[in-house]
């Protein structure tokens, strides 16, 4: 019997948007009367009757059952150790179409529609509005919304979930994934023979660093004059992490999608189905470095999108150090600025270091269909 698995992948789309104060209010009343019956139910005590009352009173009857009816499909707190905080995000309703904008928020003429405490229009960009229009031809199973407030502002997230059913393929194309490498990302795709191997490198971010390094000296100069206030210093943490992140994170999604676009094409092209092994950082050379997050945020997103798209992959740890042959370790014979080559003492194995992960993974996939048959 074939080896299957459940993966489920998630696409999200974010927006922002300036509302007026009442529905800033409301949101955040919304989150407090959650948040007691969301404790309650943590700690299995019987909520305030007063809290109750106010729900009864003044949530309209559309957002009331999420958090009082345990068999309302929408309900908040089901699995209730999982649910996430109701401070951060708690109102999530429906994505349905136009013709039942009763139930739920919709899409209409390039907005998001929402019914809160009344009707909420949220513009969508163009080019989100046509990633958008593609995930929903690839069938998402669910498709939701949460909404809530962050810097005075309304955002509401777009979910699209699917889950795929997928089994391990009998003569796939093997699609082996390095992050340990050097180069950041090292990618071979193989189907019998080396097809081609690609290299991805994270962008250089020291002119990021330079202008984080300036704010936190502002920052203390600042605060060790009593100028500014603790509020206003988690706002100097968070512009640094902003600073840090935004580039990057554009990168690992940017590469992710190329990658898996790749994969997909050359699968066609040979008649095959992919198989993708991706090797996560264990190094210790990388640990607790930017780079390792890096890699690891890399590899949680990309496993979401091969998820999405129902391909099968596997997490395997692929070394390039030690001798897919004999298991002993790899000695450097010789380095070039583009080589790194290297060589086993005991058997004579002798390859390439950013290639040594593609024998291990093929020694994997045997093993894969040793268990498969």
């Amino acid at each position: 019997m074939l080896r299957q698995k459940v993966e489920e992948g998630f696409r999200v789309l974010t927006l922002e948007a300036e509302v007026d104060a009442d529905v800033i209010e409301f949101i955040k009343k919304y989150q407090a009367l959650a948040s007691h019956l969301y404790w309650s139910k943590r700690l299995g005590i019987e909520p305030s009757e007063t809290v109750l009352s106010k729900i009864d009173n003044e949530i309209k009857s559309y957002w009331k059952w999420h958090v009082i009816d345990e068999d309302d499909p929408m309900y908040l707190f089901k699995g209730i150790e999982k649910t996430p905080r109701p401070y951060s995000t708690i109102i999530r309703l429906p994505l349905v179409d136009a013709l039942h904008e009763r139930k739920g928020a919709f899409i209409h003429d390039g907005k998001l529609v929402l019914r809160l405490n009344k009707k909420v229009e949220v513009p969508i960009p163009k080019r989100a509005l046509d990633w958008l229009n593609k995930r929903f031809a690839e069938n998402p199973d669910k498709k939701t919304v949460r909404v809530f407030e962050r810097g005075g502002k309304l955002v509401a997230q777009i979910i699209l979930h699917k889950k795929n059913v997928v089994a391990l393929p009998n003569n796939p194309l093997l699609v082996v994934v390095d992050l340990n490498s050097s180069h950041g990302i090292v990618v071979h795709y193989w189907d019998g023979g080396l097809i081609k191997t690609e290299k991805y490198k994270p962008p250089n971010r020291s002119a990021a660093w330079h202008n984080v390094k300036h704010l936190m000296k502002l920052r203390d100069v600042l605060y060790n004059q009593g100028c500014i206030t603790q509020q206003q210093i988690n706002k100097y943490s968070a512009i640094i992490r902003e600073t840090l992140s935004g580039s990057m994170k554009s990168w690992i999604q940017q590469t992710v999608d190329k990658i898996v676009r790749r994969v997909r094409r050359i699968a066609k092209r040979h008649g095959k189905e992919p198989l993708v092994m991706i090797d996560v950082p264990d190094d210790e050379s990388l640990r607790g470095t930017s780079l390792q997050r890096t890699l690891l945020s890399f590899a949680k997103y990309f496993e979401n999108i091969l998820s999405w798209y129902g391909i099968y992959f596997e997490e395997a740890r692929l070394y390039s150090t030690v001798c897919p042959r004999c298991g002993e370790k790899l000695d450097l014979k010789m380095k070039t600025r583009n080589l790194r080559l290297m060589t086993c003492k005991k058997c004579g194995f002798e390859e390439e270091r950013d290639k040594v992960p593609l024998y291990w993974a093929l020694n994997k996939l045997l093993a894969l269909k040793g268990e498969a048959f």
